[in-house]
């Protein structure tokens, strides 16, 4: 039965007999080339836009000719029960399907006719005992490796349902030219791991779940299926639940189309949900629209409204700074949704990729083939759309004022309330980002690299997810709790054309200890100077207190009399504090942050006060002083 949706959601009044009825049509799902089409596959190789790209892949295939299918072992799964680290195999994972996709789209640019290469990593790919990754199992990974393995795969998750996406599409292009034999086993390996599991179970989370996981195994079941299975009834059973289920996805963005996971995910489960539109109006010759819903006109931009400068992006919560915006989405949505200024968006992220789509989640072939026929169909002509002066995402409580919209370097902030119970959650109420030049020399940390304690009890003892990893107040020496229950609140924002101020309560976001009864917080940007400033101020229970204004950089920070300095490489950075006898500290977090690219520093300085009065107020005047 179709549940409620939080919004004006068509799909979820849609119906298996309609949906096979349109399915029986004459549309068909895959509306990318084929094999077949030479000069489609020509275009990329000599297009300028996707030149690069494509001749890297080819560079990869020919490794993949040359060497051994990387083994997968059952030491390497076990490592994240062990000790926790899941890069070993994941590692191999992916190369193993990066190598596939980079031999199907070699095959078809370079028309060759030796599918063999092509046949062993498929098959390999089939013979795996599990498609489920380790940090997947969830509860089951206490029993070891009987947890990973069955006669029917136990969990249907994220690089499960990848692994049948990829089968189902390097089958969709190279059709009859794959050995019948791999064809069968791609057929039969999909549904016993995926379609039969999702259609019997009811306890599969990720169905109505809010946040990326949801766009993405939804989204791979049902294209998929839509490849893979001939017969129109069972498809439209499938489709019809997962539209359903992807109303849930959607009710995660607020109605201004913001969300708390950032641009990455943005880019997975957005990046996923528009390969699903896209397949279903061609195949349904678009009677069934997942574009139908008006929220998606809003949370399209998203990636645009949180840029911070050209390739950095609001790092809130798990989210990277240094990041793109998905090209295959930004080209799909601005070209469907009128928005040239994000379709081309999408062609300029093309234009500045170099690589062989080595990115965790754009190295499989559903993803590298959007983004490089779809950035195609963007006009060179159009041209990109400039920021606004400020945007607040209310569902999310994010606010980002810029000094001049005009300068795509200039200094813009980044806020939030929101509250410690969200989806990817830092602890981390009330911090900001103070960003100029390209650089934020007062910022979030972002994601470290993922492992088991960081999923579990242990997280918040992470600097990326406790409150002392962020510029938030330490008060009494607590720092904020864990849960949606420690929530702030959004009181005032004030815009002029010369100053943004955004004023929010923050004493619910910690526990007890801290003894607060009011501790309102307002980051106010004056355009007129330049100038960033942070003003909280408290309310105690009781007296003899301590206050303290923690500040985060992952550039050096150091004490210069009653001024802290933060030297970026392309800007200094100063912070004052109106209170003459706060104690200013410093402390060094060597390689406190360790990320996919190796460990950084973190510094963190501390403005304390010791305050024997319920009520004190700390007041901090940031500015930027030069080159650093």
């Amino acid at each position: 039965m179709p549940t409620a949706h939080d919004q004006d959601y068509p799909p979820g009044d849609w119906t298996v007999g309609g949906l096979r009825d349109a399915l029986e049509g004459p549309g068909e799902a895959f509306t990318l080339p084929t094999y077949d089409d030479e000069a489609a596959w020509t275009a990329l190789r000599t297009d300028e836009l996707t030149r690069e790209p494509v001749e890297a892949l080819l560079d990869d295939a020919e490794s993949a000719r040359d060497g051994d299918i990387p083994s997968l072992t059952a030491s390497q799964y076990l490592d994240y029960e062990r000790t926790g680290d899941r890069t070993r195999y994941e590692a191999a994972a992916r190369e193993r399907r990066g190598r596939l996709s980079a031999l199907v789209i070699a095959a078809c640019v370079e028309r060759d006719d030796d599918f063999d290469p092509i046949l062993d990593y498929a098959w390999a790919l089939c013979e795996q005992a599990t498609w489920t990754w380790p940090a997947h199992l969830g509860d089951e990974s206490r029993e070891g490796l009987s947890g990973a393995v069955s006669s029917e795969e136990r969990t249907v998750a994220l690089f499960t349902v990848g692994a049948a996406l990829l089968l189902a599409e390097v089958d969709a292009i190279l059709g009859d030219r794959l050995h019948p034999a791999l064809r069968e086993r791609i057929r039969s390996e999909v549904d016993r791991r995926v379609f039969t599991p999702y259609e019997k179970r009811d306890d599969l989370w990720w169905t109505t779940a809010t946040n990326n996981w949801n766009a993405v195994c939804s989204t791979g079941v049902a294209l998929a299926a839509l490849h893979l299975i001939d017969d129109a009834d069972r498809q439209a059973r499938i489709v019809e639940r997962v539209a359903d289920g992807l109303g849930h996805y959607l009710d995660g963005f607020g109605v201004d189309g913001g969300t708390t996971e950032g641009v990455g995910y943005w880019n997975y489960g957005v990046g996923n949900y528009v390969a699903l539109a896209d397949a279903l109006e061609s195949a349904t010759d678009g009677s069934y629209s997942l574009c139908s819903p008006p929220k998606l006109e809003r949370l399209a931009t998203y990636p645009l409204a949180v840029e911070l400068s050209p390739g950095r992006f609001v790092p809130f919560s798990d989210s990277d700074e240094e990041s793109a915006v998905a090209p295959r989405a930004a080209a799909w949505l601005g070209r469907r949704l009128d928005e040239p200024g994000l379709a081309v968006r999408g062609r300029w992220e093309m234009a500045r990729r170099t690589d062989a789509f080595t990115g965790p989640n754009v190295a499989s072939l559903p993803e590298i083939i959007r983004d490089l026929h779809w950035t195609q169909t963007v006009p060179a002509s159009w041209t990109r759309a400039a920021p606004l002066t400020r945007r607040y995402f209310g569902g999310c409580e994010w606010w980002i004022p810029r000094a001049s919209p005009a300068d795509p370097d200039g200094l813009v902030v980044a806020a939030k309330a929101g509250h410690n119970g969200e989806s990817h959650n830092h602890n981390d109420c009330g911090s900001f980002v103070v960003h100029a030049n390209g650089e934020s020399l007062l910022t979030d940390p972002g994601r470290p690299e993922y492992d088991r304690d960081y999923f579990g009890p242990a997280r918040y003892d992470y600097v990326a997810a406790r409150s002392l990893g962020h510029s938030v107040p330490y008060v009494n020496g607590a720092e904020q709790a864990a849960g949606e229950e420690f929530a702030a609140t959004v009181l005032d924002r004030r815009s002029s054309s010369t100053v943004d101020a955004f004023e929010m309560e923050l004493a619910d976001c910690y526990p007890e200890d801290a003894g607060l009864e009011s501790l309102r917080r307002t980051v106010t940007l004056d355009r007129t100077d330049g100038v960033v400033s942070v003003d909280d101020d408290a309310v105690f229970a009781n007296g003899d207190n301590t206050f303290e204004s923690t500040l985060i950089s992952t550039f050096p920070i150091r004490s210069d009399g009653r001024q802290l300095i933060v030297d970026g490489e392309r800007s200094r950075l100063r912070v004052t504090p109106d209170d003459p006898d706060a104690k200013r500290s410093v402390e060094r977090l060597a390689d406190a942050l360790e990320t996919v690219d190796g460990t950084r520093d973190v510094w963190r300085a501390r403005i304390a006060q010791t305050v024997s009065s319920p009520v004190t107020s700390l007041r901090l005047r940031i500015e930027f002083n030069g080159r650093a």
